[in-house]
């Protein structure tokens, strides 16, 4: 196992774009190739498009980077207060527009087959989604630091919880979860033929 290297939590830039948008896509790929699998290009180039613009879930201003002092980004998380869901979620969806009337369609019926696998969060929730670390670097606890630092964001922010959504098969990830205090609010499963796995909504209080 190699030797953790000490990190830089900052948030994300437009230049690590190259970085940073294969892990967030790698983070949740079988999700955002269910809902942005008709965009030209792949779900990667409209990852890239809401990255560069930064006003979107997946903009540069919601992702918190966990950086090496040589500059290689180990791990990265999409932050944002759950009041905010709602205008995160449209702004993606102006990106998707760039491509396009017909791209837009595509991903507003491919979101729609899979929404009832998700609620929205709590207003007073920093809500955490796209955890990834850089596969050199996995099991050697940046995933822990990440979830430290988001607590660290939401007590600055006045918020009173952290939630997050974590797939129902990927048991490493919500054992890693329960190690740091989380429990679930409940599950939601396909009943729609989607292919995907259920979804458990997590929390824990800030704090705790």
């Amino acid at each position: 196992m190699n030797t953790p290297l000490p990190v830089e939590f900052r948030t994300a830039r437009p230049t690590d774009a190259d970085q940073v948008v294969p892990l967030m896509w790698e983070s949740s790929r079988t999700l955002l190739d269910s809902t942005m699998g008709g965009v030209p290009g792949g779900p990667a180039a409209l990852l890239r498009r809401d990255f560069l613009r930064g006003r979107g879930i997946f903009g540069h201003a919601q992702q918190i980077l966990a950086v090496a002092p040589h500059g290689e980004v180990l791990a990265t998380m999409t932050l944002y207060p759950g009041k905010r869901y709602q205008a995160l979620s449209l702004q993606t969806l102006l990106s998707a527009a760039r491509f396009g009337p017909r791209c837009l369609l595509s991903v507003l019926r491919r979101s729609a087959a899979v929404s009832r696998l998700f609620a929205p969060p709590s207003p007073n929730a920093l809500f955490m989604a796209n955890l990834s670390v850089r596969p050199a670097h996995r099991s050697q606890g940046y995933g822990s630091l990440m979830v430290q630092q988001a607590e660290r964001m939401a007590r600055t922010a006045g918020l009173t919880s952290l939630e997050g959504d974590v797939s129902c098969s990927n048991t490493r990830a919500w054992a890693l979860y329960q190690r740091l205090g989380f429990v679930s609010q409940g599950e939601r499963h396909d009943r729609r033929g989607t292919g995907l796995d259920g979804f458990r909504r997590m929390r824990r209080a800030v704090g705790e």
